[in-house]
């Protein structure tokens, strides 16, 4: 049977929901971020503020003097999830396989669907959205997951594309390579070097000279600029395992002092390695992400050889990577996570470092307390672990 896949994406969807709240937003410059008059970063814009340069990621300061008469509101996470759970519930009377893929966004798959039956559907949905909830989303339909979503950006906001099978270079062909999702600008540089400029320069290259500059992910990138994906739609009963577990801190102010960063990255190895033992995983990867004041970001990472979810062998970890990378320029974040992620009973090897019960027992004491006292009750210093 032929298989159609929807990829429904909420236009501006935090902006919208503040609208929804306040009727006098409608058709302002509205910026939702964290602290409006903080070191935050821009979540989401309203299209009237994205006209002036405004996009998600920037940091505040810099949205104000872009749209200096924006509105700028302090995002409410849970007024979010909350309307997001509505538009589920609507999504799920259609078909049990919705694969929510993240709080604006999600995925739905059909089965001996043509396009013409599958772009009524889409109508309806849109047309539903938008008069029990008062909002508006864009939706992509292709032959899989990576054909919706690219689809679904197309046409925004409130729009509709359909990409039926070999429809996708018709479209994103004679596009530049960065549109493809995934394709970040580092990676979209490197394909220019090579001559690809197009995605459909990067359709038709040799895989085996993509192979040879980018590794594995050379077929990869191919693959999507061919517009093929295998990977199934996940239906939200299952449940998704997580990949990682990490956190991130924007630091009150640039800091360049290598003890008041170490001891920051102490702080988030301890909140990433106490959720991997709450949530009942190990790890054999640590990445550490640095971005410096003028926001140029860095990841690095090193797998570990095993499975772990200790806090003083993930700092060692993340220490070495951030004195290796840091240079003592001034930072403005710092954030630390563990990927590789397996169930404590998994097929995961034990850990070559001999996790004893008197550290056992150490570790569990740290966590019992911090579950009744807080975060902050009770701490250790970068020194003893360092």
């Amino acid at each position: 049977m032929p298989r159609v896949v929807f990829h429904i994406d909420m236009d501006a969807f935090f902006s919208q929901v503040e609208e929804k709240s306040n009727p006098g937003l409608k058709g302002k410059p509205v910026i939702i971020c964290g602290d409006p008059h903080g070191r935050s970063v821009v979540s989401t814009a309203s299209y009237e503020a994205r006209k002036y340069g405004v996009e998600s990621g920037m940091p505040v300061a810099k949205a104000r003097r872009l749209c200096p008469h924006g509105i700028f509101i302090e995002g409410n996470p849970r007024k979010y999830v909350y309307m997001s759970v509505q538009i589920l519930k609507l999504l799920k009377e259609y078909t049990s396989r919705v694969e929510p893929f993240s709080v604006d966004e999600a995925f739905l798959e059909f089965e001996g669907m043509d396009l013409a039956e599958a772009a009524r559907l889409a109508r309806e949905i849109k047309r539903r959205i938008r008069s029990e909830f008062g909002l508006t989303g864009s939706i992509g339909v292709g032959p899989n997951k990576f054909v919706a979503k690219m689809a679904s950006g197309h046409r925004k906001p409130d729009g509709l594309t359909l990409v039926g099978e070999g429809g996708f270079l018709e479209i994103f062909g004679d596009k530049p390579v960065s549109v493809l999702w995934g394709v970040g600008g580092k990676t979209a540089e490197r394909l220019n070097r090579l001559g690809i400029i197009k995605v459909r320069d990067l359709a038709l290259y040799p895989e085996g000279k993509l192979r040879a500059v980018f590794g594995v992910y050379g077929t990869d990138l191919k693959s999507a600029a061919n517009g093929i994906d295998e990977s199934p739609v996940i239906p939200y009963y299952r449940g998704v395992e997580p990949k990682s577990m990490g956190h991130e801190y924007t630091l009150p102010e640039d800091v360049s002092d290598s003890e008041r960063l170490l001891a920051t990255l102490l702080r988030l190895t301890e909140k990433v390695a106490r959720r991997m033992r709450r949530e009942g995983y190990m790890g054999d990867t640590v990445t550490v992400k640095i971005r410096d004041g003028d926001f140029n970001t860095i990841t690095r990472r090193r797998k570990i050889g095993q499975c772990v979810d200790r806090d003083d062998i993930i700092y060692g970890v993340a220490r070495r990577l951030f004195l290796e990378n840091h240079g003592g320029r001034p930072l403005r974040l710092l954030g630390v996570s563990v990927s590789g992620l397996v169930r404590k009973d998994g097929s995961c090897a034990e850990p070559m470092f001999g996790l004893d019960r008197k550290y056992s027992r150490f570790v569990s004491t740290m966590d019992s307390i911090k579950d009744r006292f807080g975060e902050r009750s009770i701490r250790r210093g970068a020194g003893i672990i360092a």
